[in-house]
């Protein structure tokens, strides 16, 4: 571990380990230093608190799944094949992220909500304009037939938080299987909708 990221991304990892079989309330920075096998010093020095940590770690997640989506968008698939994919990543990942927690994802959200939605603002718009410049992208080529792209993708940003891990509670996700078979109905009939018709 030479690079403060990974020392970051351990701390963050011991953090995650922690919360799928302890959830969040239980955990201590004690707990997490040991877990990491690092000094609680080390950890303090990159965040300012439990919460914090918990931050990251839902940051950490949201952040690959944006990656993820910017990747898709940098392809060479046509416009629609881009954004049904980016809009089922931006779940999917999630969901996948946090599957082994039972109640710990409750937890957390209880602990850090009003941080955690100054935050969210950000990740969502951050979505919005990856996903309105692959609507632009099928404006051109013919794909779609839309008003305003970063008006849609705003409403495809809502429309698909209804999957999201942190709009569910663990309780209701269900299995990643219904999930992904629900979403995908909802993604394909958004889509449609998008589609100039004949």
């Amino acid at each position: 571990m030479t690079a403060s990221v990974d020392i970051r991304d351990v701390i963050l990892d011991a953090c995650d380990r922690l919360m799928a079989r302890h959830g969040f309330r239980r955990i201590t920075m004690d707990d997490i230093a040991k877990e990491a096998g690092i000094a609680k010093r080390t950890i303090y020095l990159r965040f300012s608190s439990k919460e914090e940590v918990g931050l990251s770690s839902i940051g950490r997640v949201v952040e690959d799944a944006q990656r993820a989506m910017s990747r898709i968008a940098q392809s060479d698939r046509d416009p629609r094949a881009k954004l049904r994919q980016m809009l089922m990543v931006r779940v999917m990942g999630r969901v996948h992220a946090v599957r082994d927690y039972t109640m710990a994802l409750d937890e957390l959200f209880e602990a850090v909500r009003p941080a955690y939605m100054e935050r969210r603002k950000l990740y969502f718009d951050t979505e919005r304009d990856l996903i309105a410049n692959v609507i632009r992208e099928g404006e051109h080529s013919g794909d779609f037939a839309v008003e305003n792209a970063l008006q849609l993708a705003a409403i495809l940003i809502v429309a698909t938080n209804a999957y999201l891990p942190y709009s569910l509670s663990v309780r209701e996700l269900g299995s990643p299987e219904k999930i992904e078979a629900d979403l995908s109905q909802l993604v394909d009939l958004l889509i449609r909708g998008m589609t100039p018709q004949p």
